[in-house]
């Protein structure tokens, strides 16, 4: 996934492109953010308070990590998922949103999946082992 530290580290994962796949790009991002130790600010944690002087510093780092982070999820979603987090000045709201906007959750999700479960087949002379992949990713 990596190759390198974390000022030169590439990863290559396939944008996110919508419900399809974003199962496996969740997972996939959150351990791009977990190894550039950014996995923090996208989960549910208020940044330091401006109280005083000696939190600016603080604060500060705080913002620049958290663009970042915000940075890094936009770098790895497709066009058509970008609009969706294009104003996004956090990257929690861009998770966040990313999350509402395609992760299946609910009885009408649920139904849906298993349906597409259940009646997915392999066609004859098709190859088995992306029939494997879809049904994987379906049970996921």
């Amino acid at each position: 996934m990596s190759t390198g530290t974390e000022s030169t580290s590439t990863y290559r994962i396939e944008p996110l492109h919508g419900v399809a796949n974003y199962n496996v790009w969740h997972i996939k991002m959150r351990h791009i953010l977990i190894d550039l130790s950014l996995f923090k600010y996208v989960k549910p944690m208020a940044p330091p308070l401006a109280a005083d002087k000696s939190n600016e510093s603080a604060i500060e780092i705080w913002n620049e990590k958290d663009h970042k982070a915000l940075s890094t999820i936009s770098l790895h979603v497709d066009d058509s998922a970008l609009v969706y987090i294009a104003g996004a000045t956090t990257s929690k709201e861009a998770w966040d949103t990313l999350k509402r906007m395609y992760e299946a959750i609910g009885t009408i999700s649920i139904i849906a999946t298993r349906w597409k479960l259940f009646r997915t087949h392999c066609p004859e002379g098709a190859n088995i082992e992306e029939h494997i992949h879809t049904l994987c990713r379906l049970r996921q």
